[in-house]
């Protein structure tokens, strides 16, 4: 469940909200002045979203190495990327065989 609560009410019942966060399974968003400001997730959420940072960040270095002799400007990729696009587009469209 999510709640939005305000940095002083946390404050005061910091322990009874993490409780909640680790053993419920609460996503407590932080509010300061009315907007959020932080999120109390649990500690299993927070090390999911790492190990998924991590792979997507792996996608982006993989890509880079393979394209590092790549010889295109920007033009050129928007470009080929544009039609790259516009072809997986075109394929997703056609009834399967």
């Amino acid at each position: 469940m999510e709640r939005r609560l305000g940095v002083t009410e946390v404050r005061s019942r910091l322990g009874e909200i993490v409780d909640k966060v680790q053993y419920q399974g609460d996503t407590v968003v932080l509010e300061k002045n009315g907007k959020p400001a932080a999120a109390l997730i649990s500690f299993a959420l927070f090390e999911q979203f790492l190990r998924q940072r991590g792979a997507a960040y792996q996608v982006v270095l993989d890509v880079q190495q393979q394209n590092k002799d790549l010889e295109m400007n920007e033009d050129g990729l928007l470009t080929f990327v544009d039609e790259a696009v516009h072809a997986v587009r075109k394929q997703t469209k056609q009834p399967a065989r």
